[in-house]
């Protein structure tokens, strides 16, 4: 696991995530086109959910056992702004080739 720090000074663990759990935390965004030229992402608190909940290793004093989920009540201490840099951070954090990260797409 990886230890980085929140901006509120809050640390946290996150786990080495493997490319299926990678790709099951990416498929929720999805991209709506108009007719217009606008778009819409759709999905993407659910993606931001699922990068929590499969990445998140450990926050303050709980620490995950043995691939536990992190409990909502863990999440839930963090603000709405928190839980954005946080899935940021874990998505960030995983990476296939050591010279370059997963794009952000």
């Amino acid at each position: 696991m990886t230890e980085k720090t929140l901006t509120n000074g809050t640390k946290v663990l996150i786990r080495k995530l493997s490319r299926p759990e990678i790709k099951e935390c990416r498929k929720h965004v999805k991209v709506r086109n108009f007719p217009d030229g606008s778009h819409l992402l759709e999905g993407v608190h659910e993606s931001q959910e699922a990068w929590i909940n499969k990445g998140l290793g450990g926050l303050g004093d709980w620490v995950a056992k043995n691939g536990e989920v992190v409990p909502d009540d863990i999440v839930l201490q963090l603000t709405d702004e928190e839980q954005v840099e946080l899935a940021i951070l874990i998505k960030e954090s995983q990476v296939i080739n050591p010279t370059k990260p997963l794009s952000s797409d």
